[in-house]
């Protein structure tokens, strides 16, 4: 059967939305702020070629001490991440698609011709690349013991560290359309959580694929494709033995890691993400509202509404404040309290890819102009 992919921006196609009257209606444009946050802006670097429109899974990773980010266009570089002085830097040559991971001294990207790539984390040494058979749009997840990593075509892998080689494989059925990105997944412990793009959630032993617990979270309804369109494209968070996920024309819910039992429920769309905190779960729609639920019982605590349209990344929490990127480069810091704006910076000229990456009191990004960039807050005028 063949399938189609959407690329997908704000609310269908291009970054616009249609009205009952089939007008465009535009991305929000962004009002002035009297900031209650002073942001500035650590250093900022360009890391190979603009990848624009291709919704890649390309992101920053860390170690604690170095920022690791790719390009589309083959080139891998590590940060320091204090300065963004670079530390090393290979071309890889590779249409670089998603990632890199770090994790026991590894770093692992996937690319768009279906390769998985495996690098020494030190040196950007290849360490091993195999073909995987399909596109590489998540970011894998890299443990001592196995590296796990999704592809299009509806299977999640777990593969040996040491050569690439595959230790297991899961494979959900897939839908004729979906939206173009995958979950990356999830590892707490001895479990991986992923989404897939037949609206189910699941949860698998590390080290062999079993299936623990499988669960729809957002089933087809519909008369044409496009109307029964359902995607786990959102990501996975966790916070202790609490699982949360969002899918597209689905739900937003929180779950039991140990049974999958569902303990909240919410209808809500997503395909941009969600994050969370030690009290909330933050969650950007499929037009762009930031809206805040208690994660106890998903109820909804507020609702900011004021960047419809603009391409949101999922939010991160930041120090005292939620963050979250959209297309044009900006960064906008909100309250967690009740969503109000606490600041703003640009930290590039194209969209951001994917959540933010939080270090200690440190702000990561990458755009799609190939920009990295380091931001932190230095001033609080005024008391949250």
């Amino acid at each position: 059967m063949t399938r189609f992919f959407l690329l997908l921006m704000p609310a269908l196609l291009c970054g616009c939305a249609l009205r009952g009257d089939d007008t465009v209606e535009p991305p929000a444009e962004l009002e002035s702020l009297e900031a209650t946050l002073e942001i500035a802006r650590l250093w900022s670097t360009k890391v190979g070629k603009p990848s624009e429109r291709l919704r890649l899974g390309l992101q920053p990773a860390t170690d604690g001490a170095r920022i690791y980010a790719a390009s589309h266009n083959g080139r891998v570089a590590a940060l320091d991440a204090e300065s963004g002085r670079r530390q090393w830097v290979v071309d890889t040559e590779l249409p670089l698609a998603a990632g890199p991971s770090f994790g026991s001294g590894l770093l692992v990207a996937g690319t768009t011709d279906g390769d998985l790539v495996a690098f020494d984390a030190s040196n950007g040494e290849q360490r091993w690349k195999v073909q995987v058979g399909s596109e590489v749009l998540a970011p894998p997840a890299v443990n001592r013991n196995v590296v796990v990593y999704r592809t299009v075509d509806g299977r999640l892998r777990g593969a040996d560290p040491a050569s690439g080689a595959t230790l297991w494989s899961v494979e959900q059925s897939m839908p004729a359309l979906t939206l173009r990105g995958n979950t990356a997944p999830y590892v707490v412990g001895q479990v991986v959580v992923c989404g897939f793009d037949n609206g189910r959630v699941g949860a698998y032993q590390l080290n062999n694929g079993d299936p623990i617990w499988e669960l729809t979270i957002a089933a087809p309804t519909g008369r044409n494709e496009l109307e029964r369109l359902v995607d786990i494209s959102a990501g996975i968070q966790v916070v202790g033995n609490d699982v949360y996920t969002a899918g597209y024309q689905g739900r937003a819910v929180g779950l039991d890691l140990r049974t999958g039992e569902v303990l909240w429920q919410q209808q809500l769309s997503s395909f941009a993400g969600l994050g969370a905190d030690i009290n909330s779960v933050y969650v950007t729609t499929d037009v762009d509202a930031v809206v805040a639920l208690d994660r106890q019982g998903g109820r909804t605590l507020w609702r900011q509404e004021a960047l419809r349209l603009r391409d949101l990344t999922a939010p991160a929490r930041h120090r005292e404040a939620v963050v979250v990127g959209d297309y044009e480069g900006y960064l906008h810091w909100l309250s967690p309290d009740d969503g109000r704006f606490l600041g703003r910076a640009r930290a590039a000229s194209g969209r951001i890819l994917g959540a933010p990456l939080i270090i200690g009191l440190n702000v990561f990004v990458q755009a799609e102009d190939g920009t990295v960039a380091a931001f932190t807050v230095v001033d609080e005028a005024r008391e949250l």
